[in-house]
């Protein structure tokens, strides 16, 4: 059986960067995207020092390197691309109003200072969510579309709270019934949309 493996992108400068949650310390670089799928499979296999059956999710990476801050999308290559894309636009549409750059960089920070904004559908479930993690200490916001032209955002982290941002109010998984198969389209069911969202999804230690 095939363990899911999330493989963050970042297209850089310099070439093309891969790491993963599911590969702690694993880092590669190749100079073109082409170069890094080709290579992948035996650099994961000295990795861990075995071959192991994997099912390699994408997630493409930008970093936006704005006067006020680093902000990081991030936009997974399944089946939901097309409507991932929509959401990645929006907020590459924020990002060119001088007005919601504060907004959008005042989310919550990973351990290394980085806004990362995960571009996501309503049927992403917390389980799938979760999994794009570090346990060592990670967070990021999960941006979906809502009404025209508009964002909805929660934050999401792990680890210890000295280690990356974190927020006062919190929404683990156990509570309000949620599970690693609930979705975003129940937690979206659940919130009322009068201010903007500062829940924080947690994962429970």
């Amino acid at each position: 059986m095939s363990e899911l493996f999330h493989l963050m992108i970042r297209d850089t400068p310099t070439g093309f960067y891969a790491t993963s949650p599911q590969a702690r310390g694993f880092v590669m670089g190749r100079s073109t995207l082409d170069e890094l799928r080709a290579d992948l499979l035996d650099a994961l296999a000295f990795h861990f020092e075995e071959a192991r059956p994997l099912e390699i999710v994408e997630h493409h990476e930008r970093l936006h390197d704005l006067e006020a801050g680093e902000l990081v999308t991030r936009l997974a290559a399944d089946r939901h691309h097309g409507e991932r894309l929509e959401v990645y636009a929006r907020i590459a549409a924020a990002l060119r109003v001088p007005e919601q750059v504060p907004e959008l960089l005042g989310g919550i920070r990973n351990r290394v200072g980085e806004a990362v904004y995960l571009c996501a559908v309503p049927s992403d479930t917390l389980g799938w969510l979760f999994t794009q993690l570090d346990e060592q200490g990670d967070a990021f916001s999960v941006a979906l579309a809502i009404s025209e032209p508009f964002l909805m955002t929660f934050p999401f982290t792990v680890g210890p709270e000295d280690e990356v941002d974190s927020a006062r109010e919190t929404v683990t998984i156990g509570s309000r019934g949620y599970t690693k198969d609930t979705t975003l389209a129940e937690i979206m069911k659940r919130t009322a949309i009068v201010s903007p969202v500062k829940s924080v999804a947690r994962v429970a230690c």
